[in-house]
């Protein structure tokens, strides 16, 4: 018995199909760019993103740096205001000590003045001396002027002038002193002074 033949190929299926799969790979790679793309867009975003939290990094730091160099001025500032103000107080404060001594200095003369006329006053000249004989007398007070010791610190050399210088000074007690403790203090508790006779 002959074989039957085999049957013609059905073209038109084979072209369907050849089409289905043409599309379907088609699909495909549409589908792999698509999914490609978003990857890279993703990938943009993120290296955006990280971009902008470096540049937002760097300007926070360079903010950063400007404050602290903008407060570090303002430190240096006010450390310069507060030595030139601590300067000109300073100044300030060692004129006025020196206008309070040139005072100070001013009225113990003055009043150094009135003790020698005082003890001159009261001194009883010796017999026998030498013109121009001098000696120093160490003085010391109490408050309001009253003479507790008198003693020569430097000898003119004759000693009845010596003692009458001494006795002089106790007998001009008490010595015009000034009033308020500070001046009196600083000069008048103890000081030294020349005594030179009157002409």
């Amino acid at each position: 018995t002959p074989k039957p033949a085999p049957e013609p190929p059905d073209t038109a299926r084979l072209q369907e199909q050849a089409r289905r799969q043409a599309e379907a790979e088609r699909a495909r790679q549409a589908e792999v760019k698509k999914r490609r793309e978003a990857e890279r867009r993703q990938q943009q975003a993120a290296e955006r993103k990280q971009q902008a939290a470096e540049t937002e990094k760097t300007e926070k730091k360079k903010t950063e740096k400007k404050k602290a160099a903008a407060l570090e001025k303002k430190r240096a500032e006010e450390k310069r205001r507060k030595e030139a103000e601590s300067a000109l107080q300073s100044e300030v404060a060692a004129e006025e000590q020196r206008r309070q001594d040139e005072r100070a200095l001013s009225e113990f003369k003055r009043y150094e003045g009135l003790i020698k006329q005082k003890v001159q006053r009261s001194w009883n000249r010796p017999t026998g001396f030498k013109e121009g004989t001098v000696c120093l007398v160490r003085v010391r007070l109490v408050p309001g002027g009253e003479v507790i010791q008198a003693t020569i610190v430097q000898s003119c050399g004759n000693p009845v002038f010596d003692r009458s210088v001494e006795n002089a000074v106790f007998k001009a007690s008490p010595l015009p002193v000034p009033e308020g403790t500070a001046l009196f203090e600083r000069y008048f508790r103890e000081f030294n002074f020349k005594f030179v006779p009157a002409g």
